[in-house]
């Protein structure tokens, strides 16, 4: 699997043709313009070295560069640079080992994009990724075997025109366009394409709004049905996911996650799409859901298989429940869209975006933990709000 280069890009500071290898995303963005006090591991830089002769014969050659944690960047950036006339030298005089650049096609770069992403994304995204790509990329002989350095924005932009004379909504067109975006951004930091194709696609503007509409006597007769649901742990789950919680976040649930001291509960990052742990309140009703249960110690499933307690609780067997939420309700509604339910509510009461999205569990991974506990103290706060409005 190729390696994903950040370029270095500090002012003042020496640094052309440098790049930092950033497999594991410490740093992000498309440069490093600021030097890290601290890395927390080893790490490695690369140099670039292209020359183009009298001839326009353009050769390129690179050399990779090993570096404790305990050597500053600063210092590794003086060491790298030092090699670079050295370098520049060996390739003019041909006495470098010439890289040999294999341009891959836009399948194999596709594929080698989930392999990376594998472990960053969750597996409900994976697959949602995968389908997109067989359905309206790859589906092209012509286009999966081109090379991606032949791979046109004009050729994108016919696959998204298409997509919206189907009758598919701008949203799915967007889709193409946030997919196949950072896939070719990676090959734009590592010098084999010049720009990214992705980039200038056209999608025509809509309405991103997420909006659910309930009547405020439907939602409070829906959270009464949801809080006095006949079956267990059906009942409980629904509970759960009236938190704000995603099925499968709450189907993944162990005992080990549950933090009874401290009353909170975390989402393991496997589990959650921002892919980092996140950590709630426990409120007075998911404690009592709890004690239901019979609370226990271990990694077992919370919500575990009739059949198998070793395995999550299948989501259809919740659904065929939710169904007869619906039934009972009269009203058509997804069990995700008790996740937009809560954030209208909030947002049309007042809270603040900052405190809806801590409630949902929408953050970047670039907020620092000293915001954790204020998150978890927030989003309690903003739940209890919109409890009293929608229970009776």
């Amino acid at each position: 699997m190729a390696d994903i280069l950040v370029k270095v890009n500090l002012p003042n500071v020496d640094c052309r043709n440098m790049y930092f290898i950033n497999n594991d995303e410490i740093f992000s963005g498309k440069e490093i313009t600021k030097a890290p006090t601290y890395i927390p591991r080893d790490y490695k830089l690369v140099l670039r070295i292209t020359y183009v002769n009298q001839s326009c014969v353009r050769t390129q050659t690179k050399k990779t560069f090993d570096f404790s944690q305990k050597t500053t960047f600063l210092q590794a950036l003086r060491q790298v640079s030092s090699q670079r006339e050295i370098l520049l030298t060996k390739l003019i005089e041909g006495s470098h080992k010439e890289l040999k650049i294999k341009i891959p096609t836009l399948q194999q770069a596709w594929e080698e994009f989930m392999d990376m992403k594998k472990n960053q994304l969750s597996l409900n995204t994976l697959v949602s990724y995968k389908t997109f790509a067989n359905k309206w990329i790859l589906s092209q002989p012509d286009l999966a075997k081109a090379p991606i350095d032949k791979v046109t924005t004009r050729k994108l932009q016919s696959i998204v025109n298409g997509i919206l004379d189907s009758g598919k909504s701008p949203r799915t067109a967007k889709s193409l366009k946030e997919t196949l975006r950072p896939m070719f951004k990676r090959y734009v930091l590592d010098g084999t394409l010049k720009s990214n194709p992705a980039d200038l696609i056209q999608i025509p503007k809509f309405d991103n709004q997420m909006s659910v509409e309930l009547s405020d006597e439907k939602t409070k007769e829906l959270y009464d049905i949801l809080y006095n649901y006949p079956l267990e742990p059906f009942k409980s789950i629904f509970i759960w996911l009236t938190h704000g919680r995603r099925l499968n976040e709450t189907l993944s649930l162990q005992w080990s996650d549950i933090n009874l001291e401290n009353n909170t509960y975390t989402i393991k990052y496997e589990n959650n799409k921002v892919r980092k742990p996140m950590t709630y309140k426990l409120s007075k009703e998911l404690i009592g859901t709890l004690e239901v249960l019979g609370i226990q110690s271990g990694n077992h499933y919370i919500f575990h298989a009739f059949s198998d307690k070793s395995r999550k609780m299948d989501k259809g067997t919740v659904r065929n429940h939710w169904d007869k939420v619906l039934k009972q309700l009269g009203v058509h509604l997804r069990i995700h869209d008790l996740r937009h339910l809560i954030g209208g509510t909030l947002v049309s009461s007042g809270r603040t975006l900052e405190q809806v999205a801590s409630v949902l569990g929408h953050t970047s991974i670039s907020v620092t933990k000293r915001y954790s506990k204020v998150r978890q103290e927030v989003a309690a706060e903003s739940l209890e709000d919109f409890f009293s409005r929608v229970r009776k």
